[in-house]
């Protein structure tokens, strides 16, 4: 998860991103995508891919990859709950509290968004982080770039559906409030 190019750890790691962030132009709007549902709509075998993919880019692939498949994959078909007097056994999706949940949905969101900016030709935000579902960016383009930047992410995979807002002045991400100060952010907690 550490090695996404996305990827924000926690709280103090954005806060020390924001801070080392300059706009490349004068143009300058801020945005965050939330991913709606996330845990509820990966589906098995695409979860599995994508561990699959991250696993074999590890320098050291003990234990083997075949090995870290089928324990994820046992923790994901074999997950049973009770509410009220029933049982359950969840059969797609990543249960909200399972120890894996978020590396697994930050490594399933990942491998989306390698597929999405390998894809996309268009122009990319200055600055485009994610804290497993909670994504957040600062761009020099212009709102109708920005639009079809938010617009084809949006739209790379069926299951992954986000809402979004964007500002010229500040915004919330996480307990951070995230404002334009002159070339770069400022941050208020």
């Amino acid at each position: 998860v550490k090695s996404l190019p996305s990827y924000i750890k926690d709280s103090n790691h954005a806060l020390e991103i924001f801070h080392n962030f300059n706009f490349s132009d004068d143009n300058k709007i801020i945005f965050t995508m939330d991913i709606t549902s996330l845990y509820a709509v990966i589906r098995n075998n695409e979860g599995l891919l994508a561990l699959k993919y991250f696993f074999n880019q590890r320098p050291i692939k003990k234990p083997s990859s075949g090995t870290l498949l089928r324990l994820a994959e046992l923790v994901f078909t074999l997950n049973c709950f009770s509410f009220g007097a029933n049982y359950y056994k969840q059969i797609d999706g990543v249960a909200m509290g399972t120890k894996i949940g978020p590396s697994y949905a930050n490594l399933f969101v990942g491998f989306i968004e390698n597929k999405f900016f390998l894809k996309y030709h268009g122009p990319n935000p200055d600055l485009y982080k994610r804290f497993i579902d909670d994504s957040v960016g600062a761009t020099s383009s212009n709102r109708e770039e920005l639009n079809l930047f938010i617009n084809s992410d949006n739209s790379i995979h069926p299951a992954l559906k986000y809402t979004w807002e964007i500002s010229e002045n500040s915004l919330a991400l996480l307990d951070i409030k995230l404002s334009i100060n002159d070339n770069g952010l400022s941050t208020g907690e």
